[in-house]
């Protein structure tokens, strides 16, 4: 069963590139992560390839716990239109892939997300992202591997070069 479910998803990813619409350019900005922990992350997106990319670090867990975690996600938006009669308001849907590696725990974890939010521009060349992303995919640690699921979530600020 988890075999199936990872590959619909992988399947699911993978054919989006087909009804693919991206914002051109190339952004940079910043966020605040949560998810399984809470902590500051990074968000680029490239000109050449149409991915949004994010680099988090997680410094605190849920129940603030001691924790310390990374990861690294890749999201292609097949959808990303401005909502009606307005030119700064706007929404997205997307696919991607994310890795993390928990420190506190030890477990590495790949999953495919389907990223969806809105972004606000209210000035030239800036932008405001609120994105939250349901994941499914699997932990491996200590050659064991378990199915695990889900959310996580940014509030940031981007610049469009």
């Amino acid at each position: 069963m988890k075999r199936l479910i990872f590959s619909f998803l992988l399947v699911c990813v993978l054919a989006i590139g087909g009804f693919a619409q991206n914002r051109e350019g190339f952004a940079i900005g910043t966020a605040l992560y949560g998810g399984y922990g809470y902590g500051p992350g990074i968000l680029l997106k490239t000109p050449v390839l149409p991915l949004y990319l994010g680099i988090n670090v997680s410094l605190r867990g849920i129940h603030n716990e001691e924790y310390f975690g990374v990861s690294i996600s890749g999201d292609y938006h097949f959808l990303d239109r401005t909502f009606p009669n307005t030119e700064k308001f706007g929404w997205f849907l997307g696919g991607g892939l994310i890795y993390s590696h928990s420190h506190f725990d030890g477990k590495n974890g790949f999953a495919g997300r389907i990223p969806f939010g809105v972004y606000f521009a209210p000035v030239r060349h800036f932008d405001f992202v609120l994105e939250f992303a349901p994941s499914a995919g699997f932990y491996a640690w200590d050659s064991k591997a378990e199915f695990d699921y889900g959310m996580s979530g940014i509030l940031g600020v981007r610049y469009w070069f």
